[in-house]
């Protein structure tokens, strides 16, 4: 069986109690900033701990040279690049002009050709009744 506990209710709790009406509340002031955390600082590479010492010096020496070397290599490509454009230009010109002259002296030569066959042909003929009239 289950046993049932009644709560008796006191006078207090029955009985309605006045509140006090309620005061605006104060503006609240801003909240200071907190500084900024201090970041350790990342830990040094080998390098960044020789950093100023004198085994750095030949190390950045040769930074400095295989920048300055690919600077050059940038600069000659580029060169290159542009003669080469120019030279193509030149060429496809040349070509178109070499294609001209070569249909302008092949009509010449096939001219010549023909004149030169005609001629042999006279030749041989005359030479043919030469030999003819002295049989």
């Amino acid at each position: 069986m289950t046993d049932k506990v009644e709560v008796k209710k006191t006078p207090e709790t029955k009985a309605e109690v006045k509140k006090a009406p309620a005061k605006k509340a104060a503006p609240k002031k801003a909240a200071a900033r907190k500084a900024p955390a201090r970041k350790k600082a990342p830990a040094k590479s080998a390098f960044g701990k020789f950093e100023d010492s004198a085994f750095a010096v030949p190390f950045r020496f040769a930074n400095r040279t295989f920048m300055a070397s690919l600077g050059v290599f940038s600069t000659i490509q580029k060169e290159l690049d542009k003669r080469y454009t120019e030279f193509d230009r030149k060429f496809d010109r040349y070509a178109r002009d070499g294609e001209r002259v070569f249909d302008k002296w092949e009509d010449r030569v096939e001219d010549f050709r023909k004149d030169v066959e005609k001629q042999f042909d006279d030749v041989r003929d005359r030479v043919r009744d030469t030999f003819r009239k002295a049989a």
